[in-house]
This record gives structure tokens, C-alpha cells and sequence, in this order.
């Protein structure tokens, strides 16, 4: 099979899988609600897709290209925005978990059988035989209690999984390993949403936050990690709206970016007939405008039909015959290769990851001088994020950093053996019940 048949299929596949996966994420929107930028980012992007759907249906003639354009500026600003929302939610989690633990520590409750609360949680989190869901509780017992371990182990722990990118041909593996460690540290710079209402809101609350946690006293403790609590519901919502408009923005400018590939897509398009119609109802109807309900009730069953009778059989199909273009790409030259960058572009709008890199370059080979000065910059980020904090809040701090990393742990002995320390760490028995709840919630 040629190159161009590949492609060919592969853009038919996609322009499917895009008005299937549009309809969903339209369909799947959470109701509007009356903050302010979260209305403001409804509008902005019904505002560059109403156009498009109208075009695609033929009751209007803007230019697709330009429509793609502003679909995927407002794509870049939401990925922005999204970051600087989680920053405030890892910061937001572990200031409660400090404060919350500090409340709890000043509770009388009836003392706590360390060693067989041990052996409890040891059952739960080994109990069946998932290796993957054994590791994700392990990682979640990590975080539920602060980290008892020195800075040197601490740091020494990082610098292991780092030196294992040296060498790698992609240095994605590295950027996205140390991304990982910033956000758990909240690390970052808030390019591109410092007018984030959201943002702005969230700080002024963690910054009162902050002075609590590391006053001396537990004064206000309790009351600080409830508020707190509140603050992670209101950025899990508005994080959740935020990726929920993405997985809307990703198909809609796959399909513009797919008609200016090969224009008549629509042609030997198995669901464009169903699906058109009923994106652009239910855009007109998520933008405020009346529809009649009997035609939209038709046109999205319609949608749901089509649903049901293609997105396995496309799914399948779009897999394989990237796998066979990118096998073919990477056997081309740069020059020739550059032709295909379009179709890619639109399987990485269609990838399962709602903000997934649309860039075209390929990190180097990763060097030991490339790992040196990752590992140099992380450790000077880390220092100046436990900066002036008493030891309480940094251990909390390197608890969510550790819960990071991939499993560390060599054997069950080494797991017990940390709950241990941990729960024997604790100040009071109210500290360590509370310490044992938190992991209990997440097993």
C-alpha cells in the first residue's frame, strides 16, 4: 500500500472520528455555571466554532483555516490557564493536609495500634493481583503521610530516576519526568493566565493559607484546611470545564485541519450526513440560541446511532494506519516528511491526551551534561519552594513530590517499613488516626 492511500484512509478515518468525538465532547459539557471566566471561555470558543459548523453545514462561508487558527490559540491559552489552576490545587492539597493534620493532632482519640494498622493497610494495598493498581496504592500511601527521610535521600531518590534518561534517543521522557516533579512541587510561571480570574482567586486564598501553616500555633487550622477543601472542589470544576472545552476545541480543528488536506473528505465521509446537523444544534443550543426540540431530538439520536455503529470499527482503523504512516514518515527525509506534518497534527488532536504537544520537533539524545543540569535545576527549584518553611510543611511537600516518582520500593519490607516510620513520626494518636483516615479514603 502506498503512502498516499495510507493517508488517504487515515484522514477519511479521523474526519470520522473527529464529528464522532466533537459530538461527544459537546454532548459531555458540564452545565454552564456563573463564574465569570468560565462564561467568558464559553464564549470565546463557541464564538470560533458556531462559524465553522455553519460553514461545514453550508449555511455559511468563513475560512476553515482561520477558524482552526483561533481554535487552536484558545487551546494554547487554556493549556496556560489549566497549569497555573493545578499549581494552586497541588499547593492547595498540601496546605490542608498540613493544616488538617495539625488539627488533628491537638484531638484526644483512643490510641492507635501502629504495627496492626500496618498490617491492615499492607493487606489492602496488596491485596489482588494488579501489579499496576498495587504501585498507584502505593503512591497514594506515599502521599497520604509526610515524608520520613532525610533531604539527601530525598534528593538522591530524584537524581536515580533522572540518570535513567541518559542516553534515551527522545529527551521527551526527561522534560516529562521533571514536569512532573514541578507540578507536584506547584513549581512553574503563570504565562498566559495571569487574568485568570480563577487563578487569581486561588492565590489570595492560599496565601492566607500559607500564613497559617506555618505560624507556631494551630489556631485556625481546622477552619483554613475546610476552606481549603472548598478551593480544590472549586479548581477541580473549573479545570475539569477547562479540558472538557479542549476535548471539544481538539476535534473541531482536526476536521478544519483535515479539509485543508484533502478537500473533499466530506464526500466518502460515512458520518458527516448525521453528525453535522446535530454538532451545529447542539452548538446553537450550548451558545444560548432556541432549537426546536422535536429537530434536535432527531438529529442527536441520529448522532448517537452513528456513534454506536462506527467508533469501534474507526478507532481500530485509525490506530493501525498510523502506526503504518509514522513507520513511513520516519523512513523519509525531513523535506519529504514535512508533507505529512498536517496529518499528524490532526492524530495528535485525536490522541486520548486533551492537551497533547502539536509540536513538530524531536528532542535530542539525551546527555549526561542534559541530566546534570536538570538535576541541578530541580534541586534549586525544590530548595527555594522549601524555603523558610518549618520541617512539617516541607515533609508534606516532598511526600507529593515522591508520589511522583515511579514505585521505589524493592519488596512489601521496604513498604511497611516507611508506613512505620511515618505513623511512629506522628505527634499524637489524633495526628496518626488521621494520617491512617486519609489512606483508607483512597485504597
Amino acid at each position: 500500500m502506498s503512502v498516499k492511500s495510507i493517508e488517504r484512509r487515515l484522514c477519511c478515518g479521523f474526519y470520522d472520528m473527529a464529528w464522532l468525538n466533537l459530538a461527544a465532547g459537546i454532548e459531555n459539557l458540564p452545565e454552564e455555571d456563573t463564574d465569570a471566566s468560565s462564561g467568558a471561555l464559553r464564549s470565546e470558543w463557541l464564538s470560533a466554532a458556531i462559524p465553522m459548523a455553519k460553514t461545514l453545514a453550508g449555511e455559511e462561508s468563513v475560512d476553515l483555516a482561520e477558524g482552526t487558527g483561533k481554535l487552536l490559540a484558545l487551546r494554547e491559552e487554556i493549556a496556560a490557564s489549566v497549569e497555573a489552576l493545578a499549581r494552586c490545587r497541588a499547593e492547595a492539597t498540601v496546605l490542608r493536609k498540613a493544616l488538617a493534620r495539625r488539627a488533628a493532632g491537638e484531638r484526644t482519640v483512643v490510641p492507635v495500634d501502629t504495627d496492626e494498622e500496618v498490617r491492615s493497610l499492607l493487606a489492602n494495598i496488596f491485596a489482588g493481583n494488579d501489579p499496576m493498581m498495587m504501585n498507584l496504592r502505593v503512591q497514594s500511601m506515599v502521599s497520604a503521610f509526610p515524608a520520613r527521610m532525610t533531604k539527601t535521600k530525598f534528593y538522591d531518590l530524584i537524581a536515580g530516576y533522572l540518570s535513567l534518561y541518559n542516553g534515551q534517543e527522545d529527551g521527551y521522557g526527561l522534560e516529562s519526568f521533571c514536569y512532573r516533579i514541578r507540578s507536584a512541587a506547584a513549581i512553574g510561571e503563570d504565562a498566559g493566565a495571569a487574568e485568570n480570574a480563577a487563578v487569581a482567586e486561588a492565590k489570595a486564598v492560599l496565601a492566607k493559607a500559607s500564613a497559617v501553616a506555618v505560624s507556631e500555633t494551630s489556631e485556625g487550622a481546622e477552619e483554613m484546611s475546610g476552606t481549603l477543601a472548598e478551593l480544590c472542589g472549586k479548581l477541580d470544576a473549573n479545570i475539569g470545564l477547562c479540558e472538557s472545552i479542549v476535548r471539544c476545541i481538539n476535534p473541531m480543528a482536526a476536521i478544519g485541519i483535515l479539509s485543508g488536506v484533502q478537500e473533499d473528505l466530506a464526500k466518502d465521509s460515512s458520518v458527516e450526513k448525521e453528525l453535522c446537523p446535530a454538532v451545529l444544534a447542539q452548538l446553537l443550543r450550548a451558545g444560548g440560541e432556541k432549537v426546536d426540540e422535536a429537530s434536535y431530538e432527531r438529529l442527536t439520536a441520529a448522532a448517537h446511532d452513528a456513534m454506536e455503529r462506527f467508533f469501534e470499527p474507526l478507532s481500530v482503523m485509525t490506530e493501525q494506519e498510523t502506526g503504518r504512516l509514522q513507520s513511513a514518515i520516519d523512513a523519509m527525509d525531513d523535506e519529504t516528511a514535512a508533507a505529512y506534518i498536517p496529518v499528524m497534527k490532526a492524530a495528535r488532536l485525536m490522541s486520548t491526551s486533551a492537551f497533547a504537544s502539536l509540536s513538530e520537533e524531536v528532542s535530542p539524545k539525551v546527555t549526561p551534561e542534559q541530566v546534570d543540569a536538570c538535576r541541578d535545576e530541580l534541586y534549586a527549584q525544590l530548595e527555594a519552594r522549601f524555603e523558610g518553611l518549618p520541617k512539617s510543611l516541607v515533609r508534606e511537600w516532598m511526600a507529593s513530590v515522591l508520589s511522583e516518582l515511579p514505585v521505589w520500593f524493592e519488596n512489601r519490607s521496604e513498604v511497611m517499613e516507611y508506613m512505620l516510620a511515618a505513623l511512629r513520626g506522628c505527634r499524637t494518636d489524633g495526628e496518626r488516626r488521621y494520617a491512617i483516615s486519609e489512606l483508607r479514603k483512597s485504597l
